[in-house]
């Protein structure tokens, strides 16, 4: 993704750092998300104008509502809970009033102001949703006061368009110009012309009619009897361009056909039950955040990186997350690649870090990107997008068997090989930007000062990253696979050789012997980053590792400089650039943990993936709904106390929501073989914290399986409770 970075007499030049506003990085938030449309609210519902905060209503990369306040008589309502549903589309946060006093003077020395209402009399409740570019609120008022009440309740609001990059703190030299507001008797529009010469328009419209409609402002005066309800709506449209408004269904409308469509991807969905409840609410948790996260294109459905940075599809994590839930959801995999293969780079281009044959690395929309301020327009500069493109195309076929599928994107699958040979600088897949506006480092730790030296030296390229090989083996074998399918010997036979030789000079050249430990990289003058990092883990999961350092690694990384007792650090803590509050150099990423434990499991280490399996669990206890954020910071355990948050982590984000499926398939042993239609359980386990675990409605093929796997002495025992088809179950031990 793109960087946040850490200090700045460590960076220079770092265009796209997150700015963590101390004014409410520590605040509780709610977020919601349809597509590219997505808020940011307190626990009140409300944007408050806070400064340099990312509260606000957004659309296709803007913010076209920095503020949006509901106050009583002036003041703020008292807020008593906030939830969002379990399918993640609707807020409903419970406020109520404070004691209201007369605005007469106090004329008798010592009389106490005068209680026109008392505090929690009224019953506030805000019902949130959001469908495409539309923000729908509804304001439910119920009295409880004994007798008639007169109120002004009103809302402030204001849109100052910031493009996303703004709001995260980049800098332009100049902005558009902002419209005059038009209102009317119900509405307000509030327009910016861009420098882009587009248009962008929030319009909010309120039924019924408010009492009084300004700019900024819109205030209703409410008689309420005793025990009377008044419902107030609010719909916030964000519009891009000329267009008129289009008409409004309501929240009630939008919501049903939301739900509709949730619902058929929960049906369709593999489900995944155990014995043991925290880790149920984890995989619901992970669900319902996963499917937030996708958006619909015309190719299909593809997860946005998170919110509320990310909001956009991403090469590197849309295709891990589709790899993570593959088995589950294998739709995700399909849309991804169909919308990848669609944007893949067919020419040279320098500002964009393009080269015929890359898969992108972010697609942007909204006034920067339009102006080319900024070269996510898409944006190519990743070294990692193309090897795990082919290894998704590969395993989705492994599942699927869909071959015509296949068959369509083989052509992209021959580009993104071709690139792949053609970036083999010294045998190698190596990057080095040439956008005078891309990222520095291309790889998944995209920081400025990522990618070191021991001594704290940058590494400078073209730079050849240790888990990037691993990729592009795996790319290599899964392209082998695809060609098989497809009747093209030829094409097999070079990727596996291409595999084999590139996993021998793998070993020698990036091997420390005297770390037991794969280096971080190798700079372009070939010389190792001998730097102990959380990427050689990704080694293991892509399979390049020889057995027997497979297990040094992963003794490596659970060792007390790696394993904060929550997961696996990205740097060790022996190292000299090491930040337990960094990015990229100390913090903690699930995502990261995960992958190395399911490397872990691949090679039969069991005791390790289970102590990291079971770290993460416990970490899931201390956020907030079970929701896994990006990253945490990455100081050791202390018995009694949680994992320390970081303060502009995404949450949610897809490849954390992805960690708990990733981790059952590793424990499964999941491989599949759609065309001899079987799918093998290698070495199942369940770790000692789980009895049992269900899989119903698993897809191999044309088939549907429910499977029950239960804790045994040595290996777990699966039992085939339901076949829909006559896919085979194998378990090998």
């Amino acid at each position: 993704m793109t960087t946040t970075r850490p200090d700045d007499d460590l960076v220079v030049g770092d265009r796209y750092y997150i700015l963590a506003s101390s004014v409410a990085a520590d605040l509780p938030k709610l977020v919601l998300k349809h597509d590219e449309a997505f808020l940011v609210a307190d626990r009140r519902g409300d944007f408050p104008a806070l400064p340099g905060t990312e509260f606000g209503f957004y659309a296709d990369g803007t913010r076209f509502l920095r503020q949006l306040e509901l106050r009583v008589h002036g003041l703020r309502p008292f807020a008593l809970n906030a939830t969002v549903s379990g399918d993640g589309l609707e807020a409903a946060i419970e406020l109520t009033n404070p004691d209201l006093v007369s605005a007469e003077p106090i004329i008798v020395p010592g009389e106490r102001e005068r209680v026109t209402l008392p505090g929690r009399t009224l019953r506030i409740r805000r019902l949130l949703t959001i469908h495409r570019n539309r923000l729908y609120q509804t304001v439910v008022i119920e009295s409880f006061a004994r007798d008639i009440s007169t109120l002004d309740l009103g809302w402030q609001f204001e849109a100052d368009f910031a493009d996303v990059f703004e709001v995260r703190g980049y800098l332009r030299r100049q902005r558009g110009l902002l419209l005059p507001a038009q209102t009317a008797e119900a509405s307000v529009a509030l327009a910016y012309r861009g420098l882009d010469d587009v248009v962008r328009t929030t319009r909010l419209e309120f039924d019924p009619a408010p009492t009084r409609v300004e700019a900024a402002h819109a205030l209703y005066t409410i008689r309420l009897a005793p025990g009377e309800r008044r419902e107030l709506a609010l719909t916030i449209e964000a519009a891009v361009g000329a267009a008129a408004p289009s008409r409004s269904e309501g929240r009630p409308a939008a919501l049903t056909e939301r739900r509709s469509g949730a619902e058929r991807l929960r049906q369709e969905a593999t489900q995944v039950e155990t014995d043991h409840r925290m880790f149920n609410n984890w995989t619901e948790r992970g669900r319902g955040d996963l499917h937030l996260l996708l958006s619909e294109t015309p190719e299909g459905l593809v997860p946005c990186a998170g919110i509320p940075w990310y909001v956009a599809p991403f090469g590197r994590d849309s295709l891990i997350t589709a790899l993570q839930v593959l088995p589950f959801e294998p739709d995700i995999a399909r849309g991804t690649l169909a919308f990848l293969a669609r944007h893949q780079a067919t020419s040279d281009e320098a500002f964009t870090d393009a080269e015929a044959g890359k898969i992108l690395h972010e697609y942007r929309r909204g006034e920067l990107a339009a102006c080319r301020e900024i070269p996510f327009v898409p944006y190519y500069g990743s070294v990692d997008a193309t090897p795990l493109f082919l290894v998704l195309l590969g395993e989705y076929l492994r599942w699927t068997g869909d071959v015509e599928f296949a068959r369509g994107l083989w052509p992209a699958a021959q580009r993104a090989l071709a690139w792949l040979e053609g970036r083999h600088v010294g045998g190698y897949l190596r990057y080095r930007r040439r956008s005078p506006v891309g990222l520095e480092h291309q790889g998944w730790k995209d920081s400025q000062d990522a990618i070191m030296h021991a001594t704290g030296e940058p590494a400078r390229g073209p730079i050849a990253l240790v888990e990037a090989q691993g990729y592009q083996f795996s790319a290599l074998l899964a392209s082998a696979r695809v060609a098989d399918a497809l009747g093209d010997a030829e094409a097999a036979r070079h990727s596996r050789q291409r595999a084999a030789r590139l996993r021998e000079r793998f070993e020698a050249e990036f091997w420390m012997d005297d770390e037991g430990f794969y280096a971080l990289a190798l700079d372009g003058d070939d010389r190792p980053c001998r730097v102990i990092s959380s990427n050689p883990g990704h080694c293991l999961w892509a399979g390049i590792a020889s057995s027997s350092r497979a297990e040094m690694v992963a003794r490596r990384l659970v060792a007390e400089d790696m394993f904060t007792g929550w997961g696996i650090r990205t740097l060790s803590a022996r190292e000299r650039l090491y930040n337990p509050m960094g990015y990229h150099n100390g913090s903690v990423c699930p995502h990261d943990t995960a992958l190395a434990a399911a490397g872990m499991a691949r090679y039969g280490l069991v005791e390790s993936f289970t102590t990291l399996a079971w770290a993460l669990l416990e970490a899931v206890h201390h956020f907030e709904g079970a929701r896994v954020p990006e990253l945490f910071c990455g100081f050791p355990r202390a018995a009694g106390h949680g994992p320390t948050r970081y303060p502009v982590a995404c949450s949610p984000q897809a490849w954390a929501a992805g960690v708990v499926f990733h981790l059952v398939r590793a424990m499964l042993g999941f491989e599949a073989d759609a065309t001899e239609n079987r799918v093998t359980l290698v070495s199942p386990r369940l770790p000692p914290w789980l009895g049992w675990l269900e899989i119903r409605g698993l897809r191999v093929a044309k088939s549907r399986l429910d499977l029950r796997i239960v804790q045994g002495r040595e290996s777990a025992a699966v039992e085939l409770l339901a076949r829909a088809g006559d896919a085979e179950v194998v378990v090998r031990r």
